[in-house]
């Protein structure tokens, strides 16, 4: 497994985890410097500059266990406070969000421009100058880290990425109105449209001789409806990333839109996430030296991590009196039987 994909994976999922809060505190008016704070001290400690350093040396990926407490404590780094439901569901969008854009990148490189398209956001989301900085300074280690890997080591990060969300098929009323994702919770790969960059249409076969040089051509019917690759997209800190992967796919939509309910499926095998009350934070919070679903402990290096990021929270989100409880999620009952519930975001179906 590549020791390289850990900030592929924490940067994307910080990022749907921020595209969610963002929309729910604009859906549910929350003053507007409140709501600032929120982003600002939540992005401020994701993007740290002492974890984010730590974060990019070479490692494996977080366990599911030990990401579902990060990012626990993340969405907890300010003066929001979320109920065990709401959390849970939180982590499930974020996860299947990630595993389908992960899915739909046609060439390696757009996993660069994807995780580029969640900093991005995150830089318009900083209205504080100190956490637009750090957002500036990850920007840079990011594309210096990985702007010139070669393809093949990419795509080994593509597949450590898959191979963290290979077995998680949750349902997401968006995805499934869209004709996305099917019944069983996997998501449809709809092999139309724009090839990948630096590929030609399919549909012809060139005839060398032994001298490598066309001697014929013949063309086939491909069945598909296939169109030229797209113009590359930038890796500048500021530019064109031309792809939509890794963009926003709740803004525009509001309250009484379709709602993307989750609900787990069969396939989701033995995803067990702990439903515990986040403690009050008296003290600085530690992690437990051993998160692995599969009672196999975390690297020295991971976790010292990750109670690097506890101390940084710890040292940050006091509670005070200006804590506020933000919905992120409405239950409703579901049409098939009166005893099961479904999280709605937004609201229901």
């Amino acid at each position: 497994m590549t020791l390289r994909a850990l900030p592929f994976q924490f940067l994307n999922l910080g990022g749907e985890m921020m595209y969610i809060i963002d929309h729910r505190l604009r859906a549910q008016n929350i003053p507007t410097d409140r709501a600032n704070k929120v982003r600002n001290d939540i992005i401020g400690i994701m993007l740290n500059r002492r974890f984010v350093e730590e974060l990019f040396k070479p490692q494996e990926l977080y366990t599911r266990t030990a990401l579902r407490e990060v990012f626990d404590r993340l969405a907890h780094a300010s003066i929001m406070r979320l109920n065990t439901p709401s959390m849970d569901k939180l982590y499930d969008l974020m996860v299947m969000a990630m595993k389908h854009q992960v899915l739909l990148a046609p060439h390696p490189r757009d996993l660069l421009l994807l995780t580029l398209n969640h900093l991005d956001a995150l830089r318009g989301f900083a209205t504080s100058t100190s956490v637009l900085a750090q957002v500036e300074g990850t920007l840079l280690l990011f594309t210096q880290t990985y702007g010139k890997m070669h393809m093949g080591e990419l795509a080994s990060i593509r597949h450590a990425l898959l191979g963290f969300v290979q077995d998680l098929r949750i349902r997401v009323s968006l995805f499934l109105k869209e004709n996305q994702q099917n019944p069983s919770g996997a998501f449809v790969i709809d092999t139309d449209g724009a090839v990948p960059f630096g590929t030609e249409v399919p549909g012809s076969v060139r005839i060398f001789d032994s001298k490598e040089e066309v001697t014929g051509l013949k063309r086939f019917v491909t069945g598909g409806h296939h169109a030229p690759s797209l113009p590359v997209g930038s890796l500048a800190l500021v530019g064109d990333r031309v792809t939509a992967l890794g963009t926003n796919m709740y803004s525009g939509r509001t309250e009484g839109s379709a709602a993307p309910a989750m609900e787990r499926s069969a396939f989701d095998h033995g995803t067990a996430y702990p439903h515990q009350t986040l403690p009050a934070r008296t003290s600085t919070p530690t992690f437990p030296s051993d998160f692995d679903q599969n009672n196999s402990p975390l690297s020295g290096r991971a976790r010292n991590e990750l109670n690097l990021l506890a101390q940084l929270i710890g040292g940050s989100a006091a509670a005070t009196n200006k804590e506020f409880k933000l919905n992120l999620f409405r239950r409703t009952r579901t049409r098939e039987t009166t005893t099961t519930w479904t999280t709605c975001f937004w609201g229901a179906m």
